[in-house]
């Protein structure tokens, strides 16, 4: 009885949408997000076809966050990229204004995101609120501001059916890099810095906010997360 309502409290709780991940129309990978009602946002990254032949990837990240403000708490990844492994976490001290690692301690001015809370916030609330509003931003010791810039809405696709989305571009700037941990090996967190990407968001409208689709490209390249119905 105890095991069957853990996992009913744990299904009601959760909510999880499974995305393919495309390179110019070729799924390269596939992604599963879980997102908690108390806090939590999971992404679990594997590669597919082509990518899995040269550039194998099996990577986890987390984050959890309040779930009032959407600010940051605690966040932490796994990654494993062919042979190389590693991990890395951190955790906010709201006494000290410090997001702790490992190693060091970066120096916050009170509240702070990562790319997953915002991930988590556009799910929850509505453009009204979100559009154009600058949040401090920490990215593996880098620090800076984000915002959600809403452009427009418009129908997209849900598998087989359309469904009206909110588009926002994903604005990062970072200010300060002097305490910058560098890890290259990581895909999507060492890209997702670079100015020449665009990254785009359309989510859902509506009772049943989700992420339908998200993009991160340039002229030349384009990468395409879309999801599964």
């Amino acid at each position: 009885m105890k095991l069957y309502l853990i996992i009913f409290f744990s299904m009601y709780f959760c909510k999880s949408q499974d995305y393919s991940l495309t390179f110019f129309g070729f799924h390269i990978g596939d992604i599963k997000q879980s997102l908690f009602e108390e806090g939590k946002i999971k992404y679990e990254v594997k590669s597919r076809g082509i990518m899995d032949l040269f550039y194998p990837l099996e990577n986890n990240y987390y984050a959890y966050f309040d779930t009032k403000t959407y600010n940051l708490k605690s966040w932490g990844k796994k990654i494993k990229q062919g042979s190389y492994k590693s991990s890395l976490d951190a955790k906010v001290d709201s006494f000290e204004n410090t997001l702790q690692y490992k190693n060091k301690a970066i120096q916050i001015e009170g509240a702070v995101h990562t790319i997953f809370t915002m991930l988590a916030m556009v799910q929850f609330l509505p453009f009204e609120i979100l559009d154009t509003k600058w949040y401090s931003y920490e990215h593996q010791g880098n620090i800076g501001k984000t915002r959600l810039l809403w452009s427009d809405s418009l129908m997209v696709l849900e598998g087989k059916d359309s469904v009206m989305c909110d588009h926002y571009r994903l604005d990062i700037k970072i200010i300060d890099s002097t305490f910058a941990i560098i890890e290259s090996e990581d895909y999507f967190m060492a890209n997702l810095l670079n100015d020449d990407y665009i990254k785009e968001i359309w989510v859902k409208r509506g009772n049943n906010r989700k992420i339908v689709q998200a993009s991160f490209k340039n002229e030349w390249i384009s990468f395409i997360a879309k999801a599964n119905q």
